[in-house]
């Protein structure tokens, strides 16, 4: 029995289909994201408290990286 594959968004297509034609700085960019995602999951579990401000400021760095994430893609699809 085959199981069904999840669809993906234009985006998530785009992305694999490019992976390889990807600037490296995108790929980096990629990299702190997730970084900086781990970062802000564990502060969590360490403070109890999405107010924390140790917490606050990782979510808001990682904010930043995620918007220049996503105006690379904007633009990139165009």
């Amino acid at each position: 029995m085959k199981i069904a594959e999840p669809s993906m968004t234009q985006t998530e297509q785009w992305k694999i289909k490019n992976r390889r034609k990807m600037p490296s700085s995108i790929r980096l960019l990629e990299e702190e994201i997730m970084l900086l995602r781990v970062a802000m999951e564990r502060m969590y579990d360490l403070e109890e408290s999405f107010q924390s401000d140790r917490v606050i400021d990782l979510s808001q760095r990682l904010d930043v990286k995620i918007n220049e994430y996503m105006h690379y893609y904007r633009y990139s699809l165009q």
